[in-house]
């Protein structure tokens, strides 16, 4: 059953708030995932202009694999971005961060599509 089904609430993983995030910092990170098409869910912002990147990892978390967007954000603002993307099993996706001096934060959520 899909996590945002009727009487299901969506299940948010973050890092929590970080300061002067370096790039490639894990910001927000869904742990493995079972295989399947998935819409995942990204919240973002900071407190300065900054961009973010979509990673999706291989089973081992070694490695990118796919196309890997990019977020961009104004300072003090946030972005909401929906992507979809099919995962192996083990496959992970996360939020990284570009690098930037200020408070930062990313939220994500997969909710499997039937």
């Amino acid at each position: 059953m899909a996590i945002f089904a009727p009487g299901n609430k969506p299940v948010w993983e973050s890092e929590g708030a970080q300061t002067n995030p370096t790039a490639s910092q894990v910001m927000a990170d869904t742990g493995a995932l079972a295989e399947g098409l998935y819409d995942i869910r990204v919240i973002c912002g900071a407190t300065a202009a900054g961009s973010w990147v979509i990673n999706r990892r291989n089973a081992a978390n070694g490695a990118d694999v796919g196309d890997q967007p990019v977020i961009y954000t104004a300072a003090n603002t946030s972005q909401w971005v929906q992507v979809t993307m099919s995962l192996e099993a083990g496959e992970r996706v996360r939020v990284t961060s570009g690098g930037l001096t200020g408070s930062a934060s990313a939220l994500i959520t997969a909710e499997p599509l039937l």
